[in-house]
């Protein structure tokens, strides 16, 4: 039995602010196709398949150390399942066997 489920976009609602801004151009930098809209105070940001964020990537849009861990304080919904969150990166999936990106250096 496929652990993978045959959907098309998954995403994150997140709450507008400093964090969400480098969210966002870190996701988008790598994935151009993503698609945001802004609302007032929040911001959906929706991916093809599959969403990697990289910690480092993050950490230079902020201009400072940036822990995944802190992505729980923005977030309020999502689409997908989340294969992978550590240090390094977060993943989400329509694969639940995901086990993200070779780590960047």
């Amino acid at each position: 039995m496929s652990s993978h489920v045959a959907r098309s976009v998954v995403g994150i609602e997140m709450m507008a602010g400093e964090e969400c801004d480098a969210i966002v151009a870190a996701v988008v930098q790598d994935i151009p196709t993503a698609s945001v809209v802004q609302m007032p105070g929040m911001v959906l940001l929706d991916v093809p398949d599959r969403m990697v964020i990289h910690a480092t990537t993050v950490s230079d849009y902020l201009g400072r150390d940036w822990d995944s861990r802190d992505l729980n304080q923005v977030v309020s919904a999502y689409r997908g399942y989340f294969t992978r969150w550590d240090a390094d990166q977060v993943v989400l999936s329509w694969d639940a066997d995901d086990p993200g990106d070779d780590v960047r250096v």
